[in-house]
């Protein structure tokens, strides 16, 4: 456990922070990873999403240490932080429900495209890479969700998962798909070019 720091320890410990001193870094880390780490986990409900989380919150707070405001609160930036990035992730969740319909309607096209059968071994070829690509459980995640068979909150009970875990881990299979689809689209233009 870290001793209290006075306002005045506190502000030296930013300012050495924004001046890009690693040993400041690793003590505002070591005071601040459990905390942040306890509210990732309660909106998550899942440890490795959660740890994922706190490592985010922390490679930015790095990377944009210069615009620390040394007069306030550390903790107070680093929540802030945190919570903006949960409800993102959370609210992107809600808004690649819509990237499932454009998946479906791209793979029935391809099932009823008979005139060009090369083309659409190669985009399933594509997709089926994509898919493999993804971890175990957002495959199974996201094979569950697209069978259309189970609502969020059956796959969460068989996975023995929270909810949000399931929406989080369904749209982060689906932001990995796409960004793996365009890279491989990409590669595939510039092969056949």
């Amino acid at each position: 456990m870290f001793r209290k720091y006075s306002q005045d320890e506190a502000q030296a410990l930013v300012k050495a922070l924004k001046g890009g001193n690693q040993l400041a870094f690793s003590i505002v880390y070591k005071m601040y990873a459990a905390q942040t780490f306890s509210l990732a986990f309660k909106y998550l409900q899942n440890k490795e999403l959660a740890e994922d989380a706190v490592q985010n919150l922390f490679l930015k707070l790095w990377l944009k240490k210069e615009e620390i405001d040394e007069t306030k609160p550390i903790n107070r930036y680093l929540f802030t932080m945190l919570k903006n990035d949960l409800l993102n992730t959370l609210r992107d969740s809600k808004k690649n429900i819509y990237l499932l319909e454009d998946c479906l309607s791209m793979v029935l096209e391809l099932e009823d495209d008979s005139q060009n059968e090369n083309l659409k071994q190669e985009q399933m070829n594509i997709i089926q890479q994509a898919l493999e690509q993804l971890s175990p459980q957002r495959r199974k995640v996201f094979e569950m969700k697209v069978s259309g068979k189970y609502s969020n909150q059956e796959i969460a009970d068989k996975l023995n998962l929270s909810i949000n875990t399931i929406k989080f881990q369904y749209s982060q299979s689906l932001k990995q798909i796409r960004s793996t689809v365009g890279e491989l689209s990409l590669l595939l233009v510039y092969c056949i070019i």
